[in-house]
C-alpha cells in the first residue's frame, strides 16, 4: 500500500512507478468505474430531453442561459464569534474582502431552543457562535450593516432557530421602516435534517413540520425574495450519506414538504418560485460535479410532472453548497488548501449558485481571518485568473461526465422508489430508516479507510512530517470563551427580562399561544413577541405548551409564572 511504501527504509528505497498508485476503482459513493468512456456509454442520452442548453429545461447544464457571465455565485460563509460586537466587526471586514452573503449562526444552546441561563447551557455557551437569545443581540450583531440588497443565510440546527431569527430580521426591518419584501436570502429550515442528524430537542416532528410550513407560507406572502426552506444534504452527507443518497434525500425532502404546502396551504410551486437545495461538495471531483447536474435535472422533472409547476422559475433549482468540513484534517492542515480549492472548482464547474467554502484551519478551531480571506481569494482566482466561469457547463458532453450524471440519477431514483415503498419520507423519518442509511454508509466508508482502500493524504497515507507552515496553522486553535464572557451573557439576559415591558410581553406571548392552539400561522405572533423582548427559550416553551408538551425541551426547568398561567387561562 502507499502508506507502507512511504515508510520504506531510506537505504532500501524501491523506485516503483506504482508507488502512490490508485487503490480503488469506484467513486466515493461506491459507483464502479471503467478505465475510460466512449459514445456507447451515453448512446441513450438525448440532447434536448436530457441536457438542453444552459437556462433551458431540464436545467442540467445550469439555470441561466449565460450562467456566470451575467452573475457570479454568492460567496458566503458562516461568521459567528463569541460576541455580537466581534461578529459585527468580522462581517464588515469580510464584506470589504469580497464576501457577498452573510451566513448567520449561534451557539449550540440557542440552536437547541434554550436560553443562556438554562442549567444545560453553560458548557457550550458562546462556543461556535454568539448567544442570540433575543432581538437585541441581532441588533448589535448587524449594527451598521444593510438589511436590504444583501443575501442573509440561516444555517442553524433546530426549527426554533429559523422561526426566531427570521422573525428578528423582519422585526429589524420593520423597526427601521424598511420594506420587508426586499429581504433576501435563505434558511435551511429542514425538519428532516434537524431530527436525523442532530436529534434536536426543541420541537417534536409534528411541531417542526407545522412551523416549517408556517415559515414558507408567511415568506411567500410577505418576503418573496427570501427562501424560507432549503432542504439540506450537507449535514446528512457529512454524517455518512453518499452523494447518491444525498441527492435522493434532498429531492425526497423537498417533494414531501412542497406536497404538504400545496395540499394544506394551497400555495403552488409557481407562487413559491425557484427552489433552493443546500448540498455538500465532497472531495470526489467529478462525482460532485455530476451530483449537481443530476439534482437540477431530477428536480425539474419532479417540479413539472409531480408538483404541477408550470413556469421555468418554479422548475429550476438553485444550489447553495458548503464545501466538505468532513474532508478537512488536523494532520498536515496545509493540505486542506488543496482540498478546499478543488471543491470550490467542482462547484463552479457544476454550476452552483452559492458557495460557502470551509476553511483550511476549520478542523482545528474556528477559522482565522487569514483562512477566511483565502476562501474568498481562491474563488477570485478561479474566476479572474483561471477564467473557469467564462463558459457555462464546460464539461458538458464529456462521455464520463454524462454517464456519471446518469448513474447518480438512476441511483437516486432507486432510493426514492424504496422510500415510497416504505411509506414516504415522513414515515421513513419516524421509523429511523433515514438514519439507518447514514449509519450503514458511514460504517462502510470507515471500513475502507481502515483497510487502506480509501486513502486520506496525511492521515492513512503519505503522512510525512509537518513543517513550520502546518504548525502555524495549528496555532490558530479557537480558545474557549472566558468565564467572564459567559457571566456577562447571563447578566445581559437577566437585565433584559428585568427591564422589558412586562405587559407587552404578556400580550405577545398570549397571542403566540393562541395562534399556535388555533392552528393559525405563528410567524407574525413571533415577530411581535421578539419586538417585546421575548427570548428564544420563551418562544419555544410557549409553542410547546400550546401543543400540550412541557415548557422545557430538556425537562430541567419549569415555565416562568407569567407563561405557566397561559394553559390555565385559555
Amino acid at each position: 500500500m502507499a502508506a507502507e511504501a512511504s515508510n520504506t527504509d531510506s537505504k532500501n528505497v524501491v523506485y516503483d512507478r506504482s508507488l502512490g498508485g490508485v487503490v480503488r476503482d469506484a467513486t466515493q459513493a461506491f459507483i464502479p468505474l471503467k478505465v475510460f468512456y466512449t459514445p456507447e456509454d451515453i448512446e441513450d442520452v438525448d440532447y434536448e430531453r436530457d441536457l438542453a442548453d444552459p437556462g433551458c429545461y431540464p436545467f442540467t447544464r445550469g439555470i441561466y442561459p449565460r450562467m456566470f457571465r451575467d452573475r457570479l455565485w454568492i460567496k458566503s460563509f458562516i461568521v459567528s464569534y463569541s460576541t455580537p460586537e466581534e461578529t459585527n466587526a468580522a462581517f464588515k471586514d469580510y464584506l470589504a474582502s469580497g464576501q457577498t452573503g452573510l451566513r448567520l449562526l449561534c451557539d449550540l444552546p440557542t440552536q437547541t431552543g434554550i436560553d443562556p441561563d438554562h442549567p444545560s447551557a453553560w458548557n457550550s455557551m458562546l462556543c461556535g457562535g454568539i448567544s442570540s437569545y433575543a432581538l437585541e443581540t441581532y441588533e448589535r450583531m448587524l449594527d451598521g450593516l444593510p438589511l436590504e440588497n444583501v443575501d442573509y443565510e440561516l444555517a442553524h440546527m433546530g426549527i426554533s432557530s429559523f422561526l426566531c431569527f427570521y422573525s428578528y430580521l423582519v422585526a429589524m426591518m420593520e423597526k427601521r421602516g424598511l420594506d420587508v419584501s426586499s429581504l433576501r436570502g435563505a434558511a435551511i429550515n429542514d425538519p428532516f435534517r434537524a431530527k436525523i442528524v442532530y436529534a434536536c430537542p426543541d420541537f417534536p416532528t409534528e411541531i417542526a413540520r407545522r412551523l416549517c410550513l408556517d415559515l414558507i407560507e408567511f415568506s411567500v406572502r410577505n418576503t418573496p425574495k427570501w427562501k424560507a426552506y432549503a432542504p439540506n444534504g450537507v449535514d446528512p452527507q457529512q454524517s455518512g450519506m453518499t452523494a447518491v443518497q444525498e441527492t435522493a434525500h434532498v429531492l425526497g425532502v423537498a417533494t414531501a414538504i412542497y406536497t404538504d404546502m400545496i395540499n394544506e396551504r394551497k400555495i403552488t410551486l409557481d407562487e413559491i418560485g425557484p427552489t433552493v437545495f443546500s448540498m455538500d461538495a465532497e472531495s470526489d471531483f467529478f462525482e460532485t460535479i455530476c451530483k449537481f447536474r443530476a439534482a437540477r435535472r431530477m428536480w425539474a422533472k419532479i417540479a413539472k410532472e409531480k408538483l404541477g409547476a408550470t413556469t421555468a422559475r418554479a422548475q429550476s433549482l438553485r444550489i447553495g453548497i458548503r464545501t466538505s468540513g468532513l474532508s478537512l484534517q488536523t494532520q498536515k492542515p496545509l493540505n486542506n488548501a488543496a482540498r478546499v480549492t478543488l471543491q470550490i472548482l467542482s462547484c463552479v464547474l457544476g454550476g452552483v449558485n452559492s458557495v460557502d467554502a470551509s476553511s483550511i484551519d476549520e478542523a482545528i478551531g474556528l477559522p482565522s481571518k487569514e483562512a477566511r480571506t483565502f476562501n474568498l481569494d481562491a474563488q477570485h482566482i478561479v474566476t479572474h485568473e483561471a477564467n473557469v466561469p467564462l463558459v457555462a457547463d464546460p464539461l458538458g458532453g464529456s462521455y464520463y461526465v454524462e454517464w456519471l450524471t446518469n448513474q447518480i440519477e438512476e441511483g437516486a431514483n432507486e432510493i426514492l422508489r424504496t422510500i415510497e415503498e416504505n411509506g414516504g419520507m415522513w414515515a421513513c423519518l419516524e421509523s429511523g430508516w433515514l438514519r439507518q442509511q447514514i449509519d450503514s454508509s458511514r460504517m462502510r466508508v470507515q471500513a475502507e479507510i481502515n483497510e487502506g482502500k480509501r486513502l486520506i493524504v496525511g492521515v492513512n497515507a503519505f503522512e510525512g512530517e509537518e513543517g513550520p507552515i502546518n504548525r502555524a496553522i495549528e496555532d490558530c486553535a479557537y480558545k474557549v470563551p472566558s468565564k467572564k464572557l459567559r457571566d456577562r451573557t447571563i447578566a445581559d439576559i437577566k437585565k433584559l427580562r428585568a427591564t422589558r415591558d412586562q405587559e407587552r410581553v404578556n400580550a405577545t406571548i398570549k397571542e403566540l399561544y393562541r395562534a399556535t392552539r388555533e392552528g393559525r400561522n405563528v410567524v407574525r405572533a413571533t415577530i411581535e413577541a421578539s419586538k417585546a423582548g421575548v427570548t428564544v427559550g420563551e418562544v419555544v416553551g410557549v409553542i410547546r405548551m400550546a401543543y400540550g408538551y412541557g415548557y422545557d425541551p430538556l425537562n430541567q426547568i419549569d415555565a416562568p409564572a407569567f407563561i405557566a398561567n397561559l394553559s390555565g387561562g385559555n
